[in-house]
């Protein structure tokens, strides 16, 4: 008899959203996962060099580690670009800051950190016409595969329509590092999905939005097991 973990089941579950995205080719999470860089930059970036972008807390986090792996495995990597965590907001003035980095240029950007940082090199990179990966570093919201970019401009919160990263790496021993604030506010993120649910139920009914079944079945098979247990 086969016996199936849960592990495997929520990857599987993964594995087949993964055939139905139009950017996304690659979610890889797991204690270590942050050793598989190389590899995703290898297999989806046709060896292109890499740009760490991260702020002063991610970098020491798992950016520290990423550019240690690029550098003992030999991989074509520039200057990490280093934000100022002091203050560093999702907002357009850090988008075009990210943006001159990557202007005319054939880098692959690795954004280290987790909504700010991956929003802002979402855009930027988008904007420059890159693909780009994500490396987690909390479980502190629900967009790092999402299909835009949540950032403030001219006094107001938008979102700006941009490609999702091609890779996305997140090192279960990484977030669990991260201030416990953060991954607190992840799993409010993860109690969203009950009532949204249920709104897209209602609207399935009303005829308004048909309810996709692949992503249904990520966001829903599993979710009363993810959120039964908020200390954990």
């Amino acid at each position: 008899m086969k016996i199936v973990t849960k592990e495997a089941e929520i990857q599987a579950s993964i594995d087949g959203a993964l055939k139905n995205a139009d950017t996304t080719r690659s979610v890889i999470i797991g204690s270590g996962a942050i050793n598989s860089v190389v590899s995703c930059l290898t297999q989806y970036f046709s060896g292109k060099p890499a740009l760490i972008i991260a702020d002063q807390n991610t970098f020491e986090a798992a950016g520290k580690q990423v550019l240690q792996q690029l550098k003992s495995e030999g991989y074509p990597t520039e200057e990490p670009f280093i934000l100022d965590s002091k203050g560093l907001d999702a907002e357009m003035s850090y988008v075009e800051k990210i943006q001159e980095q990557l202007t005319g240029k054939n880098f692959v950007p690795i954004a280290v950190g987790s909504g700010t940082i991956n929003d802002l090199t979402k855009l930027a990179a988008g904007r420059c016409g890159l693909g780009y990966m994500s490396v987690g570093t909390a479980g502190s919201m629900d967009g790092y595969t999402a299909f835009g970019s949540s950032i403030s401009y001219k006094g107001a919160k938008q979102t700006f329509n941009c490609p999702a990263p091609l890779a996305v790496i997140a090192d279960i021993d990484v977030i669990a590092c991260a201030p416990p604030e953060m991954n607190a506010s992840g799993y409010a993120d993860l109690v969203a999905k009950i009532p949204s649910g249920a709104d897209w139920i209602v609207a399935d009914a009303l005829g308004i939005e048909p309810i996709n079944p692949v992503a249904w079945d990520l966001t829903q098979t599993h979710l009363r097991e993810m959120v039964n247990n908020p200390a954990g």
